[in-house]
């Protein structure tokens, strides 16, 4: 298999995931619209290293916890889900054939570049922390 195919698939993949887990988290409220409230929260929930720890909202450095819940609530599921189909969209649009990708592959002729396509490249940079990125595939 291609680094080509492989990054593809590993994009196929994270898509699939990061979709479920968006939906997973308004199974019971669909078309629901999330908003801050930050009266009564006092903690947010953050994991590193594979530890899940309760950091009070204070250790942000936020001076308004607002700003960080904003952040939180501006990153919906349903926002999520577009920006999944956007990506879905270009990975169709450079759909992988025997190892190349149909749209660079005038490119690849013209440099002589046989990598990954540059639209699939950026497309994974956001997984680079995932176990399974493969940092070859974005010099």
């Amino acid at each position: 298999m291609s680094a080509q195919e492989e990054l593809a698939r590993f994009l196929r993949a994270r898509f699939q995931e990061d979709a479920r887990v968006a939906r997973d988290a308004v199974e019971g409220a669909p078309g629901a619209v999330w908003g801050v409230l930050a009266d009564d929260i006092e903690q947010v929930l953050t994991s590193q290293d594979g530890r899940t720890t309760h950091t009070p909202l204070a250790q942000f450095g936020a001076d308004d916890p607002v700003k960080l819940l904003t952040h939180v609530a501006r990153h919906d599921p349903a926002r999520v889900l577009r920006d999944l189909d956007a990506g879905q969209a270009l990975l169709d649009e450079h759909g992988v054939r025997h190892g190349r990708c149909r749209t660079c592959t005038g490119r690849e002729r013209a440099t002589g570049h046989r990598s990954p396509c540059t639209t699939l490249r950026l497309l994974a940079l956001p997984f680079a922390g995932h176990p399974d990125y493969d940092a070859s595939w974005c010099p």
